[in-house]
């Protein structure tokens, strides 16, 4: 049984067209799956908290001249 799927020899248009759109639909699962297990990992990350330093600009307002 295994021997006559691998032998795409014999195969009709028609079988290999459904091959070809099987094979798509399981490509566009698995690439969206990927992309909702990497966008549920980027919600679970703690959201960026930036580093803010004190503003410069108090350093120009009072200057020690």
């Amino acid at each position: 049984v295994l021997s006559r799927l691998i032998d795409v020899s014999d195969w009709s248009a028609e079988q290999w067209l459904a091959a070809l759109i099987l094979g798509f639909i399981t490509m566009a699962t698995l690439l969206i799956l990927h992309r909702f297990v990497k966008l549920f990992r980027m919600s679970q990350k703690p959201s960026h908290k930036p580093n803010l330093r004190p503003l410069r600009s108090a350093r120009h307002r009072n200057p020690k001249d």
